[in-house]
């Protein structure tokens, strides 16, 4: 797909979204994917033009929410809202790991949820796509970005880092190494048309799955389209083909 398609289809006219005491996050994300050698950015001369262009559909906590350290999110959720054009094809959905995170057993108060989180066998399969509802996950469509949401705080006793360094601090009122639980978490990225009540019906079909909504991250386009960004637990391993086909049951049972 050209990532430049669809430059001006909003009728709106341009406005300062992602703007910030005077700082504009779309020169920041330009400039990055230049000095990163990006293709497109640097040999297509209407980039920048597509990128005002899809920035201006969106509102501007979207701007303020970009990961600067993977500006080519962008044009992945710029692909996706692409995707979405086509009924056949909505909701189109994007799943990724994130990373897992410690947490002391004691700060769970549900002990079945401790232990569903036990390693389970999946297909191997690419943990990156782009996936149609309407049909059995492809693997035809890689998506060669990577989602942009960073975990914030979640106001637990967490340590994110993968590697779990010191997951244990002891104290002197401690004489036994206190349990830690990984706990994977992944990013879920929908796009479809906007409509009341999406939200509720996106965060619905999370939870057909088992799934636990840590973070919420919903914009609006001005041209009637939606991207949705959710980061979530509660599936017990870092693979993402049984998540993939998973949702794609979820998905066509929601319909």
């Amino acid at each position: 797909m050209d990532l430049t398609e669809g430059v001006g289809e909003s009728s709106s006219p341009p406005r300062s979204f992602g703007s910030f005491n005077s700082y504009d996050v779309r020169n920041d994300v330009f400039n990055r994917l230049v000095e990163s050698g990006h293709e497109q950015a640097i040999s297509n001369p209407d980039f920048r033009d597509f990128l005002d262009s899809h920035f201006n559909r969106l509102p501007a906590s979207y701007g303020l929410d970009v990961n600067m350290d993977r500006v080519e999110d962008v044009l992945l959720h710029h692909k996706l809202l692409a995707l979405a054009k086509d009924p056949e094809r909505r909701p189109v959905y994007h799943i990724r790991f994130l990373e897992n995170l410690c947490i002391k057993a004691d700060a769970i108060d549900d002990k079945q949820y401790i232990n569903s989180l036990s390693p389970q066998s999946f297909d191997d399969g690419d943990s990156e796509k782009v996936v149609p509802s309407h049909k059995s996950r492809s693997r035809d469509h890689p998506v060669d970005f990577e989602p942009c949401f960073k975990l914030e705080d979640l106001n637990l006793d967490v340590r994110k880092n993968s590697k779990c360094e010191d997951d244990v601090h002891l104290t002197e009122n401690f004489t036994k190494r206190q349990e830690i639980v990984h706990i994977p978490t992944h990013e879920v990225i929908f796009s479809t048309t906007d409509r009341p009540k999406l939200l509720s019906q996106l965060s619905a079909l999370l939870s057909d799955i088992g799934l636990n909504i840590r973070e919420a991250h919903v914009f609006s386009t001005t041209d009637g389209y939606s991207l949705s960004v959710f980061v979530v637990d509660g599936w017990p391993v870092e693979d993402t083909d049984g998540l993939n086909k998973a949702m794609e049951k979820a998905v066509a049972r929601s319909k």
